[in-house]
């Protein structure tokens, strides 16, 4: 079956949102406005110092800045954003962004960038190697969760989400913050440790996709440092650069006047103003000020040349694009419309290619267009083609003609109306939820005002603009924007991905296009929305039971017949409903006679309603926040989604719809199929996905049910065996409703009346599904090896220990502290002592589902020859955590978990408990299933209470018991064998030797 495998690939062509489509591929985004930060009612519009206004860009526009965020520069040129928010309250997140990239490395240092960037968490003046993350543990910030860092072409970011703002806390933060500005060392033995993480993770990226894209740039680009200044950087220069050439790059670029500090949080702003100028004003460049190389030119005058790129995993896409001139444009209300503008008509083109890649005998599998700048080299007008093997001309020929059409015709009025119907939503809804914007949220929009310039302003503000502006919009203008923004594709550049030789080169390519051309188009039929079909569900249900769980907030209802409802109202985010539908069923309808009963759930969406299209309902549904997520779990059919509570009596009949009246159209069946054959050609194209596609199989010992069936399986299936596994779990079984939000509990309790509660009788329990239920973890310890046909140099080791489910709460707890503690000793040991891995890990996997099902795993991706050695570290910590008590007379022997190791561990996990109350999705969580599985609400009671329980010495008796070495199953993903003479049996023989 799995499932959650292919899904995750189907995702790719497979989404359904209810927002304006630009395709079913990635493309260039367009946005009418910058996605800007919340206003806060409060302060009063202040005048801004020409120093700061100037900084930060306020002087050339007419636009007013969001008045709730206190913009600022320090003498020394560092521009700081500081804005109070409560939402998660008590916590609080920090952005420091310098203006430095890989385009900015000398030849000598292609990759120092991001090695500077590691260098950061590995000594410091104030704190030696290996604290830093550390400290941030301490502080209840798990690595990687709560703390990271990023390297772009053109920038370098460090990223702290604060748990809580404590004093020491945020004076903590910033100073780890200074030391990473101004103070890294650059120890030459650190840097030596850390060659072999840069290293790995310049493994890990190495595929051919990043060989796609490489090909790609070199194409497109070949003039320009975007084309040779990869951010992960050259292998040489990473080997074997010395500490000064670090130091000298560091201090060139690491200046105040290129760093930005982002501060928002449940914080005061004066305080904490003080703490960044206590803290950052004495700092000062070590080299003066370096300007920034030039990235290049782009030739606007070349056109009419083809690139092709094989490889047998890779998609069939082309990639068809000309350059323009860069204008440089300030963000202004004028420039703001012409923006308006384009993303509407963008949209508009994007819904075109969107409804042909979902038709049947779809020519493409999806298309997109767009036009963006070439980090202000160039503008690039693209357009992007995926197509089924083999079939790119056709695919190409179809594309082209409709965005022809679209340059020749215009657009109708209907599609305009559409596209302002959701504008005009999505604006309303920024206003109402204004008050509630997450704190990431808030920062990532400083964080591309303080890349890009664009003004930060209030949703009040943008919603003004737009109403003022909506009348004015119309297809004519629409046209005559598209045209002079997108231009023509008369002889473009055209890449062409396959996954095999084409026969006439680069000429049948350029040959195939300009025969496109040639042909004529037609005006495009207009479309008109009709209205939804699925508004009367009967009378509305009868409430029979009604209580309240006091301490939690949570209200229960059970309808006459049967559907449970349960509801809680929070003010965490203004305007917003989380709901759960469960339908008795999900993946426990699959058995090892039909293991591929529900795969198709997956694109059971994609198959519309009997009256409707998926096309349609997109048409019908414009400008209403309605989600289609009507999925298949482990447990349920249905899913988990988003609403406002103006659309959430819609919302519930749109799901009511999908329950009763499912479409099962064969167009949503094809573009399934289509998407096959890329699926099973990356199946071992990497060694993730090697041990991916049969991991399943290896821990089941060959259960039907997890394990990946042969693409002939997969094509065969029709909806008429979905819809054979399903339909009596939608028509009687049990159902369960869960509401969390801002919502009127009488309105919410109506919508629901209104439809599943005015459903036929539904059965009153879910199914215990016993025989399905039955899920082992294998006996054969047996190493297993597999193989990849990526990289020579790429593997990955596995090891996993049988644990239990998750119905022992205490049991429980500890497996999951005991797998932080495995995280941080695999961390330590692994990626810093050894500089063996970029990303090793450690997870706990208890199920709910299967009654003793559950494993500790570590995962870490590898230089091939280095296999052993980091298997051997795995090993050794297992066996000392493992390891039998001694004798009462035995000498003392060294802790196997020190007191800091088990603080790393905890903190961070207490620090997620408390800040989990604070969220719907988190509440969401126990609500969906409060009637159900009322054990769930005993476990949120207790919050972190369990996890501060847990003793060094429980966890040692926990790990005696699952870690033993002998326990562990061990399975290696390595390159092909076949390439380097090594058998099978070999390996797997000394992987055996070396257990």
């Amino acid at each position: 079956m799995m499932l959650a495998l292919l899904a995750s690939g189907l995702a790719l062509i497979m989404a359904a949102p209810l927002s304006a489509q630009t395709s079913d591929l990635d493309a260039p985004a367009v946005s009418a406005e910058p996605n800007e930060t919340v206003a806060a009612a409060g302060p009063a519009l202040q005048p801004i110092d020409q120093r700061v206004a100037a900084a930060w860009g306020f002087d050339k526009t007419d636009l007013q800045a969001d008045p709730n965020v206190h913009f600022g520069v320090l003498a020394n040129g560092m521009r700081y954003a500081i804005r109070r928010n409560q939402t998660p309250p008590e916590t609080a997140v920090m952005r420091m962004l310098v203006d430095v990239g890989s385009t900015a490395e000398a030849e000598d240092e292609r990759g120092l960038a991001h090695f500077v960037e590691h260098m950061a968490f590995n000594g410091t003046t104030n704190v030696p190697e290996g604290e830093m993350v550390k400290i941030l543990e301490r502080l209840g910030l798990a690595f990687g969760a709560d703390t990271n860092a990023f390297t772009s072409y053109d920038q370098t970011g460090y990223l702290l989400d604060l748990p809580n703002v404590r004093p020491d806390t945020v004076d903590s933060a910033l100073f780890l913050l200074r030391e990473t500005a101004s103070e890294i060392s650059f120890d030459a033995d650190a840097i030596d440790r850390e060659r072999g993480i840069i290293l790995s993770e310049m493994r890990t990226r190495a595929n051919y996709a990043q060989r796609n894209r490489e090909s790609l740039f070199n194409f497109t680009v070949p003039e320009t440092l975007i084309a040779t200044r990869s951010p992960i950087g050259d292998k040489a220069v990473i080997e074997t650069a010395p500490a000064a050439r670090f130091r000298s790059f560091y201090e060139r670029f690491y200046t105040p006047a290129r760093t930005t500090l982002i501060i928002v949080g449940d914080v005061d702003v004066a305080a904490v103003e003080a703490m960044v100028i206590a803290r950052f004003a004495d700092w000062q460049a070590k080299r003066g000020e370096t300007p920034t190389p030039s990235l290049g030119r782009i030739d606007l005058a070349r056109t009419d040349a083809v690139n092709i790129f094989t490889h047998p995993a890779i998609d069939e896409v082309a990639t068809v694009m000309r350059f323009s001139p860069f204008v440089d444009q300030p963000d202004t209300s004028a420039n703001r419309r012409e923006k308006l503008l384009l993303a509407l008509a963008y949209n508009i083109v994007g819904r075109r290619l969107g409804r042909i890649a979902r038709q049947e005998d779809a020519p493409f599998v999806g298309a997109s267009i767009g036009r963006s700048d070439v980090y202000r080299i160039a503008n690039q007008s693209v357009l992007n083609v995926g197509t089924r093997d083999g079939e790119w001309q056709r695919g190409v020929a179809a594309a082209e003609r409709e965005v022809r059409a679209a340059l020749k015709f215009g657009f109708t009025e209907a599609e305009v109306a559409e596209q302002l119907a959701n504008f005009t939503t999505g604006y309303e809804n920024a206003v109402r939820g204004n008050q509630t914007r997450p704190n990431d949220s808030l920062a990532n929009q400083l964080m591309g005002m303080a890349k890009d310039r664009m003004i930060v302003t209030t949703p009040e503000s943008q919603l003004a603009r737009y109403m003022a502006f909506r009348g004015e919009i119309t297809p004519k203008r629409l046209l005559k924007a598209l045209r002079k923004d997108f231009g023509t594709l008369d002889a473009p550049l055209i890449h062409l991905s396959t996954k095999a030789d084409i026969t006439g080169g680069a000429d049948e390519v350029r040959t195939a296009w300009r025969d496109a051309r040639r042909v004529a188009v037609r005006r495009p039929a207009a479309r008109s929305a009709a209205a939804f079909a699925y508004r009367d569900f009967g009378a509305p249900g009868a409430i029979v039971e009604d209580n309240l769980i006091e301490d939690l907030g949570i209200r229960t209802i059970r309808f006459a017949n049967n559907v449970r409802l349960n509801l809680k109202q929070t003010d965490f985010d203004k305007n917003r409903v989380l709901a759960s539908l469960r339908i008795d069923g999900g993946n426990l309808l699959a058995s090892r006679d039909k293991p591929e009963a529900t795969s198709l759930m997956n694109i059971f969406v994609r198959g519309g309603l009997e009256a409707h299209s998926l096309d349609d309902l997109y048409s019908i549904f414009a400008g209403r926040t309605v989600s289609l997520n009507f999925g298949s779990g482990e447990d349920y059919l249905g899913g988990y989604l988003a609403t406002t509570p103006d659309d959430l009596a819609l919302q519930m009949q749109v799901l009511a719809a999908f329950t009763t009246h499912p479409g099962y159209r064969t167009e949503a069946l094809n573009q399934y199929r289509s998407y096959l054959p890329n699926f099973y050609a990356r199946l071992n194209a990497t060694p993730a996905g090697a041990i991916g596609s049969q991991i399943g199989a290896i821990l089941s010992d060959n259960d039907p049910r997890f394990s990946l069936a042969e693409r002939a399986v997969f094509e065969k299936l029709t909806f008429d065996d979905l819809r054979s596994a399903i339909n009596d779990r939608l028509e009687r079984g049990a159902i369960e409703i869960g509401l969390v939000g801002d919502f009127d509990s009488d309105a919410a309790i109506a919508a629901v009346a209104a439809t599943f509660g005015a459903l036929p009788e539904r059965e009153v329990e879910f199914r215990a599904y016993g025989e399905t239920r039955d899920r082992h973890f294998t006996q054969n310890r047996s190493p297993r090896v597999l193989y990849h046909k990526g990289e020579s140099d790429q593997a990955i080791v596995e090891y996993y220990w049988p644990t239990t489910d998750d119905s022992n709460y205490q049991e429980d707890v500890r497996l999951r502290l005991l797998a932080e503690l495995l995280q941080i000793k695999v961390t330590d040991e692994i990626r810093e002592n050894l500089g063996a891995s970029y990303s090793p890990s450690a997870r706990s996997f208890t199920s709910s589902i299967y009654p003793g099902y559950g494993y500790i795993q570590i995962s870490t991706n590898v230089e091939s020859n280095d296999v052993d050695r980091v298997s051997a570290a795995i090993r050794r910590i297992a066996a000392e955590l493992s390891e039998p008590l001694p004798p009462a007379d035995a000498p003392p022997r060294a802790l196997a978990i020190n007191p800091d190791e088990m603080a790393r561990a905890r903190t961070p996990i207490l620090e997620s408990i408390a800040n989990s109350v604070k969220n719907n999705t988190s509440w969401l969580g126990i609500v969906d299933a409060a009637q159900s599985k009322p054990e769930r609400l005993d476990r949120f009671r207790s919050g972190g209470t369990a996890f501060g329980k847990v003793s060094t010495d429980d966890l040692l008796t926990l790990a005696r018991k699952y870690l033993a070495p002998e326990r562990a199953l061990v399975v290696q993903s390595l390159f092909d064998a076949k390439s380097d003479g090594t058998t099978l049996a070999a390996r797997a023989a000394d992987v055996a030797a070396n257990r």
